[in-house]
């Protein structure tokens, strides 16, 4: 089907789900296993109606069977010790998965210590990873505050409760409800790399090298020997690390430098004092992240934060960081441009954006040309984990440049605002959210006010015209109320 066609068929099922009385049901069939999710206890009823009797509460997470269907409603038995069964409307369950307990931060989990030996370090063709930031860090004491916002930044997106996050994206009927509420899923961070250069001696790493290279193997081939396999598997796994660089940016280097690039946005700028405003944006960028098909898996998770300015800007980090300033969410008129602002930013990370800009910058052949030289010298006094470091912070003050400037270019710039559209078409925001907000930023102090780098809001609005036209959205009043209401009431407007 082209994908004009499939757009609008889309759109035909969403306008007949939306305008239907009560949102499309969850698609549940007999035999499933599902979870009730309303932290405040969830109703079961003799019958399927809303004047059932009630037969029980069931707590939040509760899981239940689906023993028959009658749309919207389904009769379940809770699979818990009493065994109740009754009737519920099939939006108030979920998958189990979206209940599942939230990932610790990736960087938590990587082992290893800033004083890692360099042999070991370049014999196990280390990542840009927690070690590598640690020697970033220690060269950046001015950032050192600001990383702990960014850690405090993942700690809070952590510490969401999913029944908070579900009972949001229900009471804002968002989604499809029922389906879809459970976040992308999480790359494992890269392993130690095996070096499989067999031209360079054969070895799988030089760090499993020397660990075989014990007791009598050591003593037949001789201290001389040793060394120099050592030595030429050292080069040889630095090297390969070089080669992959130069290809492309793994997900856990995304999201190191994420974090880079986030802390050097803080550090611009603070963090906004107002917790209140920053837990209903977390909220609003979550029910985004849990209802798009469109976000892909990444290391560390996604996670947004305000800014302290009153300037009108986003910041996009590689693997998943998503910072706003005060001054944009206070630009905002209501929830859908909200979310339209932070699915741009979405939109710049899933298209890999900031890494596209640093690969094709004059600058980034001589950064990884200084990296192969350390990987030459491996062997010798850290120089590969020395040079691992500068590499990374070069790359990152890059990053971080290109983000919080939104240096991305006119043509980056426009297709995040269209992808970024398509995002509030798949979570069942009105699609005009953004350009809403762009048609009102002519002249605004901030990146969303400047033409030479991106074009000006008037032309990324209009860019988007076409892009609405097939995506026709009519939402109901009743539908959008809720979204007004806690908008005016968070934001005091």
């Amino acid at each position: 089907m082209p994908p004009r066609l499939f757009l609008c068929a889309f759109a035909c099922t969403l306008l007949l789900a939306v305008q239907t009385s009560d949102a499309a049901p969850a698609d549940a069939k007999v035999g499933d296993v599902r979870a009730v999710f309303a932290k405040d206890g969830t109703v079961i009823r003799k019958t399927a109606s809303t004047l059932g009797g009630p037969v029980s509460t069931l707590a939040y997470g509760t899981r239940v069977r689906v023993l028959e269907l009658k749309k919207p409603w389904l009769r379940v038995q809770a699979l818990d010790k009493e065994g109740a069964q009754g009737w519920l409307r099939s939006w108030k369950t979920v998958e189990l998965s979206a209940l599942g307990a939230n990932a610790k931060p990736a960087h938590l989990k990587v082992t290893g210590s800033a004083g890692a030996d360099a042999r070991e370090v370049s014999a196990a063709g280390r990542q840009l990873d927690a070690d590598t930031e640690r020697g970033y860090r220690a060269t950046r004491k001015d950032l050192e505050k600001a990383y702990a916002a960014v850690d405090a930044m993942e700690a809070a997106t952590q510490a969401l409760h999913p029944g908070d996050a579900l009972a949001f994206i229900d009471q804002g009927n968002l989604g499809r409800r029922g389906r879809d509420y459970a976040r992308p899923g999480r790359v494992k961070p890269s392993q130690r790399r095996a070096n499989r250069r067999t031209s360079r001696g054969g070895s799988r790493g030089a760090g499993g090298l020397l660990g075989r290279l014990g007791g009598e193997a050591a003593r037949r081939l001789g201290a001389g020997d040793t060394a120099s396999r050592a030595a030429e598997a050292l080069v040889s796994a630095a090297t390969d690390y070089v080669d992959q660089v130069k290809v492309a940016f793994t997900p856990e280097q995304e999201y190191f430098l994420g974090r880079a690039v986030a802390a050097q946005a803080i550090a611009r700028y603070g963090v906004d004092p107002d917790a209140k405003r920053r837990r209903y944006v977390r909220l609003v960028g979550e029910a985004v992240v849990r209802l798009s098909s469109r976000l892909p898996a990444n290391v560390g998770g996604y996670h947004f934060e305000v800014l302290d300015s009153d300037e009108i800007n986003g910041v996009s980090g590689p693997g998943g960081f998503v910072l706003v300033t005060r001054g944009a969410v206070e630009a905002c008129q209501s929830e859908t441009e909200l979310a339209g602002v932070l699915a741009h930013e979405l939109a710049h990370i899933r298209a890999k954006d900031g890494e596209r800009v640093i690969r094709k910058g004059k600058e980034f052949p001589g950064l990884v040309k200084g990296l192969a030289g350390a990987a030459g010298a491996a062997a010798g006094a850290g120089s590969f984990a020395r040079g691992l470091v500068r590499f990374f912070g070069q790359v990152a003050s890059r990053a971080g440049t290109t983000a919080i400037d939104h240096g991305y270019g006119r043509a980056l710039e426009f297709a995040a605002d269209k992808e970024g559209t398509y995002l509030l078409f798949d979570v069942y925001y009105e699609p005009t959210g953004l350009q809403s907000f762009l048609a009102r930023m002519k002249g605004a102090h901030g990146h969303h006010g400047a033409s030479a780098t991106h074009g000006s809001p008037a032309q990324r609005a209009q860019a988007l015209t076409p892009v609405l036209a097939e995506l026709p959205f009519k939402a109901p009043a009743k539908m959008l109320a809720p979204r007004k209401e806690r908008f005016a009431a968070t934001l005091g407007r």
